[in-house]
């Protein structure tokens, strides 16, 4: 269960704000896009909290025996921009400026990390308000490339994007609809270097008081077929809203839950349980 508690926890080196969004406004005249500034910086707080729960049979007796694991993760991140090219691509810097990690192992003990307190400070300080993930980013929210990651890998910037969503060339209005494929290779100790296909469609679903609404689903295109294999990518299925300012030019919140049941995972009478939730939110100076 330890090497799931690291799992999840890669996947985020991927209340609304209190100032009010710009006016109302029923649709967009012009394609949205991200706008950035050079020296302009992006912060975000965001919350985690994640149960994984495995059902397996004891090997003497074969009666059930269910293990639970618990992660509640908040935190606060602030990207900077570096520079911006003349494509409206920028290169952004990403610093975790705040962390505070509780974990709920099977035996009911809790573990926590926390960087307000001065000796667990210094245990994150390889990662907390140092430059941790240097990328660039276009106008349309892709992700170009990955030129620095210090914690996670390049490979899950790219399932999980740094600001989960992608624009589409034109609009969008209300209903439109886009796709953003993308795939996810997995590599020890989660997999043996396989690589899996995805399909992240997004609908524009209401446009109100300066925000996009965006409805998010996330499929595998093709599911393995053992049970076992799937364990792993069942994080990446995010599901819920997304919100982007369109007179800022930018990524606003995120409201994304993942749950999923595998029965029989690894033989009759075993399963698989995970749900997370994930809230996010732009902190406004």
């Amino acid at each position: 269960m330890v090497r799931w508690f690291a799992f999840v926890a890669l996947t985020l080196l991927p209340a609304l704000a209190a100032a009010q969004p710009p006016a109302p406004s029923a649709a967009t005249a012009a394609p949205a896009r991200f706008k950035w500034q050079v020296n302009q910086t992006h912060t975000y707080k965001l919350s985690q909290q994640t149960v994984v729960r495995e059902t397996l049979l004891d090997e003497k007796t074969e009666k059930p025996i269910i293990t639970t694991t618990q992660t509640n993760l908040t935190l606060v991140r602030k990207w900077t921009v570096k520079a911006v090219d003349a494509t409206g691509t920028a290169t952004l810097e990403l610093t975790i400026t705040q962390m505070k990690n509780e974990f709920r192992r099977p035996d009911g003990s809790t573990l926590v990390l926390d960087s307000t307190n001065p000796e667990q400070a210094k245990e994150m300080a390889a990662y907390l308000n140092v430059p941790v993930v240097t990328i660039r980013v276009d106008s349309l929210g892709r992700l170009i490339e990955v030129k620095e990651a210090k914690a996670g890998s390049a490979a899950r910037l790219t399932a999980e994007l740094p600001f989960r969503l992608v624009l589409p060339e034109m609009g969008p209005s209300e209903g439109q609809s886009w796709d953003r494929p993308f795939s996810l290779k997995l590599d020890p100790p989660h997999g043996t270097g396989e690589t899996y296909e995805f399909a992240q469609r997004y609908t524009c679903s209401a446009i109100r008081d300066g925000l996009l609404v965006l409805a998010v689903a996330t499929n595998l295109k093709a599911p393995p077929k053992a049970l076992a294999e799937r364990v792993p990518l069942v994080p990446m299925l995010w599901t819920g809203e997304l919100y982007f300012n369109v007179a800022a030019g930018k990524y606003h919140a995120a409201r994304l839950k993942v749950k999923a049941e595998l029965p029989n995972f690894q033989g009759e009478g075993t399963k698989f349980e995970y749900e997370s939730v994930y809230n996010e939110d732009a902190v406004e100076k």
